[in-house]
């Protein structure tokens, strides 16, 4: 990445205010055709954008297909070359939309005792009818989809987080801050035409820093998470539910707390066994939403392509016991495949790294029994690394350089898929 001269062990904030946004973008083409070489995966040449109107279905379509969680939503204009851009449409605007379609429908929380087949055959029916749904009619939700922020080439990426992302100095927001749940997520890039030429999303951010980390204070990278406040119940709630839990009670429950994802926890040990995002909606097909009214652990074991789940014998049982649901050992057993877990004394760069080789967006932290104490996001560790603060206020370095409390070896990718 092309950056003016760096002083030795640099703030992650100064980076991000050296760095010239156009200059990031070519350099991430250019990296971004270099993958392509090399056969591995990387981001569409030009940002995806969805019409007003068109479907539910196809927006879950595109979005599954470029493996991103929003697109611009766009009204086209009569030449139907030009267009307004109007918001990001999100999977959690997807979610909220087919809940309050249920709810409308009389079939939510009044089916919760009835026979499971019969509430996937009621649900099989609202979402048959959902899909078909014109985009124009469904609303932003809470997280900050429907600002739709803007950023010109001229800007610095400092810049752009603090006017697009609203993560910055004048909108303090603290690491854990439920505000910053309502922070943009992501934000789009404009010509002079107002067309859509690029997005960059917090985790671009994050990964930019993380893959010019010899560049940075190792001081920050290698602070632990307890240093800096992060991962506790204190900064950002868990919130959980058992295996068995309906999946779309699951939605419920994440629409209420007003988070994005769930931990799925063992219903005797309270040891994480899975999670449950938003993103996992987007594999259902129009004629396949009966299926959220499966178990939670069963949902996830098809969403995630296990056709087959091993039962562990019960001598080799540790995160849950005897008593515990056939999907509950199911989900444990798959371990690391489907959730990524690290203990409060794991490193800033450790998180980052588990972030990129898995492709997610947090972090469960766990204690020594498996037990969700609380979660790490992306925008969290922009707020605490990448956002300028007064002297003494970051964590300190102290402890931190001890062996890595990641539960899974992070192998070092060859390539990346963004810049």
């Amino acid at each position: 990445m092309s950056t003016s001269p760096a002083p030795e062990g640099e703030d992650p904030a100064d980076l991000l205010d050296r760095t010239n946004l156009a200059a990031y973008l070519s350099a991430r083409k250019q990296l971004a055709a270099e993958n392509s070489q090399l056969g591995l995966p990387t981001r569409p040449v030009l940002p995806g954008v969805l019409r007003t109107d068109e479907t539910v279905s196809e927006a879950m379509e595109l979005l599954s297909s470029l493996r991103v969680q929003a697109a611009p939503l766009v009204a086209m204009h009569a030449d139907n070359q030009h267009y307004d851009a109007q918001a990001f449409i999100s999977c959690g605007d997807l979610v909220l939309g087919f809940l309050e379609r249920v709810n409308s429908s009389g079939l939510g929380t009044a089916t919760r005792d009835v026979n499971v087949l019969d509430r996937m055959a009621a649900l099989t029916a609202v979402g048959q009818a959902y899909s078909k749904t014109k985009l124009v009619d469904i609303r932003s939700r809470w997280d900050g989809t429907g600002v739709w922020s803007t950023a010109t080439e001229d800007m610095s990426l400092a810049d752009a987080l603090r006017r697009c992302m609203h993560i910055g100095e004048e909108h303090r927001n603290e690491p854990g801050s439920p505000m910053l749940r309502q922070c943009p997520h992501r934000f789009a890039v404009i010509d002079a035409s107002g067309m859509v030429v690029d997005i960059v999303a917090q985790s671009d951010l994050a990964m930019y820093l993380r893959r010019n980390a010899d560049l940075l204070d190792q001081t920050v990278m290698n602070a632990t998470l307890q240093s800096m406040n992060l991962g506790s119940q204190g900064s950002r709630r868990v919130v959980s539910v058992n295996a068995s839990t309906p999946t779309v009670d699951c939605f419920y429950e994440m629409e209420r707390a007003n988070v994005q994802a769930v931990a799925i926890i063992d219903e005797n040990t309270d040891a994480l066994i899975g999670n449950l995002s938003e993103t996992d909606i987007m594999t259902l097909k129009s004629d396949a939403y009966g299926a959220l009214a499966l178990p939670v652990g069963e949902y996830l074991l098809h969403a995630h392509g296990i056709t087959n789940p091993k039962i562990p014998d019960i001598v080799n049982r540790t995160l849950y016991n005897p008593d515990s649901t056939v999907f509950s050992a199911a989900l444990a057993n798959e371990g690391s495949r489907l959730v990524v877990t690290c203990e409060l004394g794991a490193t800033i760069a450790e998180v980052l790294d588990a972030m990129h080789v898995k492709a997610v967006h947090r972090v469960w932290v766990v204690d020594d029994a498996g037990r969700p104490v609380g979660v790490v996001a992306l925008s969290d560790i922009l707020a605490a690394i990448a956002v300028k603060k007064p002297a003494g206020v970051r964590g300190t370095s102290e402890g931190t350089m001890g062996k890595s409390t990641m539960h899974a070896a992070i192998p070092t990718p060859t390539s990346q898929s963004s810049a």
